[in-house]
């Protein structure tokens, strides 16, 4: 697995193993490899004893063995379990909980012993299974606190992002024969990582999801805490594991696809769909789809990109597909100029000589998936690309477990 804090998110090697992975394409979505096992033959069932002055055509057959009870869902109504070692913001979201929803909010080693909540909507129908969404969110998100006009929005935006989580997976509950669930885990916010020099105020936790072997500050890690929520949702929420289906939707909103791309190299095989909601940023959904195709996943990765958005690598706000392309055809120019003069201004909005080699020597390792992105990846069978018009702000409340999204987006 590449470390989080490696240049650019992965390796050149990496990147260019992505251009043949696009050449070639990496399967339908839904082509896991599985490990084949020997079922070793049945063993021979010895006849059936007869008394010896039976009648042979007296004996009457063995009775039936019955059937195993089936598995059932006992969700109570309006069930709050919340630890008191959560955060306050989050106890007074539980008190101010507006549903007849099961909520669980408490801590989990596998999110690195930070907050976790737990909710299942109401309507749920005891015989049917559950899809699990594991929904990460984004920037300053883990900041919960009841909404006020008169505080900065990043001091309460979480509130607002778990409530349009919330919300949206109980429609989805509405709308769907299956029964749903959610598990939602609460970053570290900022957070320095392992290999970090010097001063900074400013790098976001891109280690979510991204353990590192003996150190526990950095103890996340996506399939331990997958497990454990499923304990708690059979012990404290009546959810036996057996109704969970064993592949999950895994999403993330805005700098959550941080953690989408690290779940994906962790080589999980338990995620079906991994689905960035405005969060295809440089080298986290390519990077994702990337690790999905190497290690044959089997997962679909897909886009949502409100058009222009944050998100939109040919957008307004970081047009990075364009910007290495630009980067890449007129670093020629400039090389001359820009000899022993690293720091130079080239004139190509705020590179330097310096960054602007690297972007230009970066284009080649990109240029495929750009290219494909011009075309919404239309024939790229692991990719979907949803284009909307819904901001980024609003899209948790759309987009959450694929609830706008159509359903035919696995193909046929």
């Amino acid at each position: 697995m590449v470390p989080a804090w490696a240049p650019r998110g992965y390796t050149a090697r990496v990147r260019r193993l992505l251009l043949a992975l696009l050449v070639s394409g990496c399967g339908t979505p839904r082509e896991v490899e599985e490990t084949p096992s020997a079922t070793p033959a049945a063993a021979p069932q010895p006849a059936p004893r007869v008394a010896a002055e039976a009648d042979p055509e007296a004996v009457a057959p063995p009775e039936p063995e019955p059937e195993p009870a089936q598995a059932r869902a006992d969700v109570p109504t309006r069930a709050r379990k919340i630890s008191s070692s959560a955060r306050p913001g989050l106890i007074a979201f539980a008190d101010a909980l507006e549903s007849d929803g099961a909520l669980w909010v408490g801590q989990l080693e596998g999110n690195g012993g930070r907050d976790t909540v737990l909710f299942v909507p109401p309507g749920v129908r005891p015989e049917q299974p559950f899809d699990l969404v594991v929904h990460f969110h984004g920037t300053y998100s883990e900041n919960i606190a009841e909404p006020s006009n008169g505080a900065p929005k990043k001091s309460w935006v979480g509130w607002d992002r778990l409530q349009q989580t919330i919300d949206a997976i109980s429609e989805l509950q509405s709308k769907r024969e299956r029964n749903v669930a959610l598990l939602y885990p609460i970053s570290a916010g900022k957070r320095m990582e392992p290999q970090w020099k010097g001063w900074s105020n400013k790098m976001y936790d891109r280690m979510w999801m991204s353990p590192v072997p003996g150190d526990a500050r950095y103890s996340d890690a996506f399939e331990p805490m997958l497990d454990q929520a499923l304990d708690v949702f059979e012990g404290e929420l009546g959810i036996p594991r057996a109704m969970v289906d064993a592949r999950v939707t895994a999403e993330g909103h805005s700098a959550g696809g941080i953690a989408l791309r690290n779940v994906a190299a962790s080589g999980t095989r338990r995620v079906e769909e991994y689905i960035f909601l405005d969060a295809s940023f440089q080298d986290w959904a390519d990077g994702c789809f990337t690790a999905v195709c190497d290690q044959k996943l089997g997962a679909l990765v897909t886009l949502v990109i409100t058009d222009g958005g944050i998100a939109d690598p040919f957008g307004k706000r970081d047009p990075w597909c364009s910007r290495l392309e630009e980067a890449s055809r007129t670093w020629p120019e400039f090389a001359p100029t820009c000899e022993g003069k690293p720091k130079r201004k080239t004139g190509l909005g705020k590179l330097t000589c310096e960054t602007h080699e690297e972007e230009a020597q970066a284009w080649p390792d990109y240029a495929q998936w750009c290219d494909a992105m011009k075309d919404d990846m239309a024939d790229e069978p692991g990719v979907f690309v949803f284009r909307t018009k819904v901001p980024h702000g609003k899209q948790p409340r759309h987009f959450v477990g694929g609830l706008e999204l159509p359903a035919d987006r696995f193909g046929p």
